[in-house]
C-alpha cells in the first residue's frame, strides 16, 4: 500500500508540471516574458498571481495592484526577447537567499531604441515566480506604494 501511495504521489507531482527536482518543468524564458507582457500592459492582477509568495505576503493583491494603477507603464515595447539565463543566489526581500533563474530580456521601442532588463525567477509549488525588485519590497513592507514621490530605485538598479 505503502509504495502505491508513493507510486500516486510521484504521478500527481508529475502532472503539476513539476521535475523529479523540483524544478517547475516551464521554460524560464517563456515566463519571464509572459510576466513581463503583464506589467508593460498593466495587468496588474494576472503579475499578481505569478508573485513569489514572499512577495505576495507584503504587497496584497489589492494594495499591489492599486499602487501599480498609480503609474501606468506607457512605454510598451514592441519587442521582448530572452536573450540569456542563468543560475543566479538572489535575495529576496525579506534576507533570505534562494536560487534564481536570472533571466535576460532585450526590450526594443520606437525608434531602434533598447534595454536589457533582468527577472529573477524562483521555483515555488511547481511553478516560476517571479520578484519584486529588493526596493518595491522595502516599500510594500512600509505599506507605502513604490510609485508615489519619493520613492524610487537607487540610480545603480534597472
Amino acid at each position: 500500500m505503502r509504495y502505491l501511495l508513493a507510486a500516486f504521489a510521484a504521478l500527481a507531482i508529475a502532472g503539476c508540471g513539476v521535475s523529479s527536482s523540483g524544478t517547475p518543468k516551464d521554460d524560464p524564458k517563456q515566463a519571464a516574458v509572459k510576466v513581463l507582457n503583464q506589467i508593460v500592459h498593466n495587468h496588474y492582477t494576472e503579475a499578481w498571481d505569478d508573485l513569489h509568495p514572499a512577495d505576495q505576503a507584503v504587497a496584497p493583491r489589492d494594495e499591489y495592484v492599486g499602487c501599480e494603477s498609480r503609474s501606468p507603464v506607457i512605454a510598451i515595447p514592441l519587442t521582448v526577447r530572452a536573450v540569456g539565463v542563468k543560475d543566479e543566489s538572489i535575495g529576496l526581500g525579506d534576507g533570505s537567499f534562494v536560487q534564481s533563474k536570472a533571466v535576460a530580456l532585450r526590450l526594443g521601442f520606437e525608434g531602434g531604441f533598447a534595454v536589457t532588463h533582468t527577472v529573477h525567477l524562483v521555483a515555488s509549488h511547481g511553478a516560476w515566480k517571479w520578484i519584486l525588485p529588493s526596493w518595491r519590497f522595502r516599500d510594500y513592507k512600509a505599506d507605502r506604494c513604490p510609485t508615489d514621490a519619493g520613492s524610487s530605485p537607487p540610480p545603480s538598479q534597472s
